[in-house]
């Protein structure tokens, strides 16, 4: 059974420049934006996200009318629904271990899985406008701390079951 994920906001202890790397995200600027990503990384205070045990917590950085920008905090084997995504979705792993499953919408059908280790990343764009893109699901291996970019409120993203 999936819990409730909890939301919080996220303040940096730092003056990084979260407005440059979603523009750089947004732009499709990955490598220059992994770069910055590196840096963050060696900031964040992981005692100041919020945790929930068996699940998953957004800390979210920034939520506007242009793109969501949020720290998720990943306990071992926690589980998403399968969802879609606005046009634009990029996920880096900070730290752990993620299994993505990706999936076809007609029927829904399993496509392919992937493992996300420390540093690694994965991104989509599709088609502007719609919240059924990059349908997958995730799923932690260990405790993990990923960050997510989305062009568009991911809690609007359309939920699948099977």
């Amino acid at each position: 059974m999936f819990k409730k994920i909890h939301n919080t906001h996220y303040t940096h202890s730092t003056d990084f420049d979260f407005k440059t790397l979603c523009v750089l995200l947004h732009k499709e600027k990955y490598a220059l934006a992994i770069e910055r990503i590196k840096i963050l990384a060696l900031d964040i205070d992981l005692k100041a996200l919020l945790f929930d045990q068996c699940s998953y917590t957004r800390n979210i950085i920034i939520n506007n009318h242009s793109y969501w920008l949020g720290l998720l905090n990943w306990d071992k084997g926690a589980t998403t629904h399968i969802h879609g995504h606005p046009d634009r979705a990029f996920v880096y792993v900070i730290k752990g271990r993620l299994m993505c499953k990706d999936f076809d919408k007609n029927p829904l059908t399993k496509l392919r899985s992937s493992t996300l280790v420390d540093g690694a990343c994965q991104y989509s764009n599709g088609v502007k406008g719609k919240m059924d893109n990059y349908i997958h699901q995730i799923s932690a291996i260990e405790s993990s701390l990923s960050l997510h970019f989305y062009s568009d409120n991911p809690a609007k993203g359309e939920i699948f079951d099977f």
